[in-house]
């Protein structure tokens, strides 16, 4: 693990916590907005098509206003800003040689894998 020249003990769980925190700060940041955006859409002819009130108890799909254009409204609401996680580009530059180790140990086991498969299959026909 990167910080083991540190005399840290390695522990999974941190890394995989780094790593994924800083994909989702990169992946959530594709468009530049580090601040929420609201448009105030008060001057605007926006017209619902239906307004569903008194759904039953635990039932929160389909409630509330919905727009003609509901889908793409959803859509839009589903981007959010991840917090970001800074990481040096040694940890970076480690973590490559930990993916390289990781890929080449699944080639590997695959490679096992099939020497096993082909051996069974040989030791199966000679039967």
């Amino acid at each position: 693990m990167p910080w083991a020249s540190l005399g840290r003990k390695e522990k999974l769980e941190e890394y995989r916590t780094i790593v994924s925190q800083a994909r989702s700060h990169a992946f959530h940041h594709i468009l530049p907005f580090n601040t929420t955006v609201e448009v105030d859409l008060s001057r605007l002819n926006v017209r619902a098509e239906i307004i569903r009130l008194f759904v039953p108890f635990g039932k929160k799909e389909g409630r509330g206003v919905h727009l003609k254009d509901q889908k793409l409204a959803d859509v839009l609401a589903e981007f959010t800003r991840a917090q970001e996680r800074p990481v040096s580009n040694t940890f970076w530059e480690a973590n490559l040689a930990v993916m390289k180790a990781a890929s080449k140990l699944a080639a590997e086991m695959l490679a096992s894998l099939v020497l096993i498969h082909n051996f069974r299959r040989a030791t199966a026909s000679r039967l």
